[in-house]
């Protein structure tokens, strides 16, 4: 993915990815795995973030299933890079203490992507598909 860095280094001018963070891009094989092991749901996921424990650093791990993000963009009709750089942020909002559990927070949530997103010139991926779990 050579256009990765350089999506990398515009989502960190509008978001900056800290030193502590780590993104790690697998296979559905994989995520599947992780999701199990720490959601309970044995099935792959587009995206895991893991925070660091409390103390004050914002940073953690990030996980993405390349399989499924390629499949969502094909199915959604959006160009690979633009869904990758939604779920590259909404993982830095997660770290950030970012949640979509209630509708409220999933609104908030879906707001901060969408603005994040314009910056890039990306449109708003909610607009499609208000109040979808990520």
């Amino acid at each position: 993915m050579p256009q990765l860095l350089p999506l990398l280094y515009r989502i960190h001018q509008i978001l900056p990815i800290t030193e502590e963070t780590n993104l790690c891009f697998d296979n559905d094989h994989s995520v599947k795995k992780l999701n199990e092991q720490f959601r309970g749901k044995n099935k792959p996921t587009n995206v895991l973030t893991f925070e660091l424990p409390a103390g004050g650093m914002v940073g953690g791990d990030i996980v993405f299933a390349l399989q499924t993000i390629q499949n969502e963009a094909r199915q959604n009709k959006r160009p690979f890079m633009h869904h990758l750089a939604h779920l590259i942020i909404h993982g830095l909002l997660h770290l950030r203490g970012y949640d979509h559990i209630y509708v409220n927070e999933a609104k908030e949530m879906e707001m901060r992507e969408a603005l994040l997103l314009q910056k890039l010139n990306i449109p708003n991926p909610w607009k499609l598909h208000p109040l979808r779990s990520i």
